[in-house]
């Protein structure tokens, strides 16, 4: 259990986009000196200036060092009160099968609590990844209480982007979407072959019914697939669907600098839209909702 105690933290963990801000923005709530070492890797070849301008980035670490290394925001002992025991289903250490019967009955009750709203598909974790008790906020958006999105947006708030990343994705949006823009996030799972088939290619067919049921409405896509976003602009027309232009080749983000600056535009633009078609399990569009202040309502598909 932590406590709002230790003076000095070091975020880094070393996954993607999502995951990195997450863990960062949780040593922003723990420590009163949260400070950064952002790893550049295979799948991160962008450096922590590349694209923010805080001033809490550090190149090394020290063998007595005190680190952080976790994609799921910090929940403290003084939180326990006003999280009830259990209430995450998508970040639950309860085995997947009782889940999913869990929310097999949901489905077919007249739904009277939001308890498996966010939860497609039970999926299982490490006993040494969550808490026992499921007191996690994470990916289960509009349940969380009101404390929890007031004190993580305030949070995320303080992240200073590169400012040409957020000019271009302030004057891109000011240009191309209104308030009745639904955003969408698609993440392909491309580089996870299991989740590729088991998420990503049913859940087209369950995007593709949200969108014929929004018949008024342009759509933002944001996605790791041109074919993706290709396929979906053949079928609901060009004037409906709207994209940032990139630069660089979606699939291939992950490969270069220019790449991870224009995911980081697509996240921020996706921030603005009030209403939120997001990919199962991605922390892509989680931050994107909570940079956009925790207000958006969200869908899973």
């Amino acid at each position: 259990m932590m406590k709002k105690t230790q003076s000095i933290l070091i975020s880094n963990e070393n996954g993607g986009l999502g995951n990195r801000l997450k863990s960062w923005v949780s040593v922003m709530r723990i420590s009163a000196e949260p400070l950064v070492y952002w790893e550049v890797n295979s799948s991160m070849p962008a450096s922590f200036s590349d694209l923010f301008s805080n001033n809490c980035e550090i190149k090394t670490i020290s063998k007595d060092a005190i680190t952080h290394k976790s994609w799921l925001l910090s929940i403290l002992s003084e939180d326990i009160n006003l999280l009830p025991y259990r209430f995450s289903t998508v970040c639950s250490p309860v085995n997947p099968l009782i889940r999913g019967i869990g929310k097999f009955f949901w489905r077919f009750s007249n739904k009277d609590h939001d308890r498996y709203k966010y939860m497609l598909f039970p999926k299982t974790h490490s006993k040494k990844t969550v808490r026992f008790d499921a007191r996690h906020i994470d990916l289960e958006y509009e349940r969380i209480p009101f404390y929890f999105r007031e004190v993580y947006s305030e949070l995320f708030q303080k992240i200073r982007f590169n400012e040409n990343i957020k000019q271009q994705a302030d004057l891109w949006s000011k240009n191309n979407i209104d308030n009745e823009t639904i955003g969408i996030q698609i993440r392909t799972w491309r580089d996870y072959p299991y989740r590729y088939n088991k998420y990503y290619k049913p859940s087209i067919i369950r995007l593709k019914r949200l969108m014929d049921r929004a018949t008024n409405n342009k759509f933002l896509i944001v996605s790791d697939s041109e074919e993706a976003i290709e396929s979906l602009a053949n079928i609901y027309g060009l004037d409906r669907i709207v994209f940032f232009p990139r630069k660089t080749i979606r699939s291939q983000s992950w490969n270069s600098i220019d790449g991870i600056k224009e995911d980081l535009i697509d996240m921020l633009i996706l921030a603005k839209t009030q209403n939120i078609y997001a990919s199962y399990l991605s922390t892509f569009s989680e931050v994107s909702w909570w940079l956009g202040g925790a207000k958006a309502n969200v869908t899973i598909f």
